[in-house]
């Protein structure tokens, strides 16, 4: 598997991943409530963030990010930057005033709800059975299980919510924007690469790459074997060894150039290289096919829905939360522009959005969400495909 390449950006956008890998229910909380709904840290006296009716406590802000870094491990490094540091505790704050905001649960939702937290805390803790990192990672930031179950509820809940608001016209509307992104196609490729998907370092330089992709090409015209050009020139572990094939498959996980690509390029022609951030391409469309709106999966909607309501929630992010925000006061971090009247300089978000490298072997897909903000836990106790 070849590692999610995140780019620098808004932290929202990984908040928004966790919150779509690990649906749960929606419901209420009250800061005061005890048990699963007690909040992390709270009787701390050390202040980081004031808003509109809350605060947030230095203890209760570490054991969030040392959640998330669990959760998702590519945040570690960027909550090195001063200005990610702050932009993510804002976010912390968001999600705590949606939190109030939450309709009461029906009891049926409340079992539903309970029954996903116990089976994430179960899977969390049997992964640590089996990785004495990940078990030292969750006693070295002291998360007790009811901090845990806190901070997953938090999340889902919200995201589920505003996924439960999305109407079907606005999925209608999403789907003609983005339609292309649902053709099938099947196609072969040659990747040339200039990166190691895995480690990140160099493997070529791109001038080397594209006169040896150039090559290859050469040869596929000529009638040379895909299978054989494949296994010889290809640095794609994912389709090396299947004659560079990608079999039918929906193009929206692609890199924007590649999808491109699969998108346009003349059936039956092998192209010119094609250079994305792995390398360069040799590609051939076998065959193209339009997916209707009602042809969707219902993943493929659910998906739809999901990319609305993420949408809705950087709006929130970006345009009112700004104005809720009272004080932000991180220790040993660099503030600059804060004030007691509003947020530092640094903005809350910077459009929300990710990129990602390849996954599950792939070295034309991007981070997709179901593999994005895949926790430690699920990456020890299941063989990714």
């Amino acid at each position: 598997m070849l590692r999610i390449n995140w780019k620098k950006g808004s932290l929202l956008a990984m908040t928004a991943v966790l919150a779509l890998v690990l649906a749960a229910g929606c419901g209420k909380k009250d800061e005061q409530e005890s048990g699963a709904n007690a909040v992390p840290g709270a009787a701390d006296t050390k202040i980081v963030a004031e808003y509109k009716d809350g605060k947030v406590t230095e203890e209760e802000y570490a054991k969030y990010t040392a959640f998330f870094k669990i959760v998702n491990p590519d945040v570690a490094s960027y909550l090195q930057i001063p200005q990610l540091q702050e932009q993510f505790l804002k976010e912390y704050v968001g999600y705590k005033i949606l939190q109030t905001r939450l309709p009461e649960q029906t009891e049926e939702k409340k079992k539903e709800t309970d029954t996903k937290t116990n089976e994430f805390y179960d899977q969390l803790k049997t992964a640590e059975e089996t990785n004495a990192d990940l078990k030292k990672q969750v006693e070295d930031a002291k998360l007790s299980e009811t901090d845990i179950k806190y901070f997953y509820g938090l999340i889902t809940a919200i995201m589920a919510n505003e996924q439960d608001k999305v109407t079907d016209e606005q999925v209608q509307k999403k789907y003609e924007e983005t339609k292309d992104d649902y053709n099938i196609v099947t196609l072969r490729h040659v990747l040339v690469g200039t990166t190691d998907g895995t480690t990140g370092e160099e493997l070529r330089k791109e001038e080397e790459a594209l006169k040896r992709a150039q090559e290859v090409k050469k040869k596929l015209d000529a009638g040379g074997d895909w299978t054989a050009l494949a296994k010889e020139y290809s640095d794609d572990p994912g389709s090396k060894d299947k004659g560079g094939l990608y079999d039918a498959a929906a193009v929206g996980g692609y890199v924007a150039e590649f999808k491109d690509a699969a998108n346009k390029q003349e059936i039956g022609k092998i192209g010119e290289p094609v250079l994305t951030q792995y390398g360069y391409h040799v590609i051939k469309v076998e065959k193209r096919e339009a997916t209707a709106f009602d042809k969707l999966t219902a993943e493929q909607k659910t998906s739809i829905e999901q990319s609305v309501a993420s949408a809705t929630l950087n709006d929130f992010m970006t345009k009112e939360l700004p104005g809720l925000i009272t004080k932000t006061n991180l220790p040993q971090t660099s503030t600059e522009g804060t004030t007691d009247g509003g947020t530092t300089n640094s903005g809350t978000t910077e459009g929300g959005t990710t990129e990602g490298g390849a996954t599950n072997g792939d070295a034309a897909k991007e981070g997709t969400t179901n593999s994005g903000a895949s926790t430690n836990a699920e990456k020890s106790t299941e063989e990714k495909k």
